[in-house]
């Protein structure tokens, strides 16, 4: 199935309050997981929107019957449900687009171990509106992992930024206590809402040469949308919880209490990367234009107010320099009394 050009016009149209958007899930062995996903989606206050389930299980996802159940309940709200199988992974995620219905613009590209809040469709989309005069290729939210605690913007450090060059995923693991928009110029895929016809005329989601990790799919696409004058944002008000599933899908963790540590095999990973710095270097090699990240509180947005402020201002950075010097004179003293309180024990 091909996807619509769609006319030049719908690369700055806005989303409508009632706007149908196609939520897609590439997913594989983790049926546990996508439940929790679903359950998710089933109680989004954005009530328009119709599901693609791109399925590369070595069973099909629809012989477990907590997921054959959700997708009955799922149906009968009316939202539409189509369940794929898919076999060559690099490619689900072009997949997922091509099998949206194709009046739909907006698509969400979701990760099958991740859970959104209520509200996160709704605040995903707000971005496009209230930015109309943007060519917004795609909003992406916040994926904090589990137990995280909101932060206050001054703890954000510079190497959050995430550049063209230098993708990361910092700024968007974490939830945050102000709801702003961020500029960025990458973005990554475990949640993001895109415009279909930007994703086209970036020249879609596979890529030939990426391992079957695909582990820069979502920065390449980045990369092409800057590079095709098209810009990006971050909305802290759009957050899911990245619950990180230790198998299944393409890569394997290993779960612990000081973290999750991915131990599937680097090659992979590494082909990838170096692929995609040769790919960013043409992009930059040819001038893509670029600019300093600012950011807008939501509020001033819904007023009307363009009040952009830089990404990390002089008072954040004096801060948090304040906050580190501190953290140092009371290291000692933090240490002494874990050492008595050992002692004691």
């Amino acid at each position: 199935m091909s996807v619509p050009v769609l006319d030049a016009a719908t690369a700055v149209r806005p989303p409508g309050v009632d706007e149908m958007v196609g939520v897609t899930i590439a997913t594989k062995n983790r049926p546990a997981y996508l439940a929790a996903l679903l359950g998710s989606l089933i109680n989004q206050t954005h009530r328009q929107w119709s599901l693609v389930v791109n399925d590369q299980s070595d069973e099909p996802v629809t012989t477990h019957p907590t997921i054959v159940d959700l997708l009955d309940v799922i149906r009968g709200a009316d939202h539409g449900v189509t369940v794929c199988r898919s076999t060559d992974p690099r490619r689900r995620y072009q997949q997922c687009m091509e099998a949206v219905p194709g009046a739909i613009e907006f698509v969400l590209r979701v990760d099958d171990d991740v859970l959104l809040q209520p509200d996160f469709l709704g605040e995903v989309l707000r971005p496009f509106r209230l930015l109309g005069d943007r060519r917004l290729a795609a909003v992406g939210g916040c994926l904090p992992g589990t137990g995280m605690r909101p932060l206050p913007w001054h703890v954000v450090q510079d190497e959050w930024m995430p550049c063209l060059d230098r993708p990361t995923w910092k700024l968007q693991g974490h939830r945050y206590s102000t709801a702003e928009v961020v500029e960025v110029e990458s973005l990554w895929g475990a949640a993001m809402c895109y415009r279909r016809s930007a994703a086209v005329a970036a020249g879609g989601w596979a890529i030939d040469g990426y391992s079957e990790q695909i582990f820069r799919e979502d920065s390449d696409m980045s990369a092409r949308w800057l590079a095709a004058g098209y810009q990006l944002v971050v909305t802290t008000a759009a957050c899911g919880w990245h619950l990180v599933a230790p198998g299944g899908g393409s890569r394997a963790v290993r779960k612990g209490p000081d973290g999750n540590v991915i131990v599937s095999h680097r090659a992979s990973f590494a082909a990838d990367d170096q692929l995609f710095q040769q790919r960013v270097g043409t992009l930059l090699a040819r001038g893509v234009s670029r600019s300093a990240f600012r950011r807008y509180r939501l509020a001033d947005l819904e007023r009307g107010t363009v009040a952009p402020a830089p990404f990390l201002t002089a008072a954040h950075r004096l801060r948090r320099r304040a906050g580190r010097a501190v953290y140092a004179l009371l290291r000692p003293l933090r240490d002494a009394v874990r050492y008595v309180a050992g002692g004691a024990q």
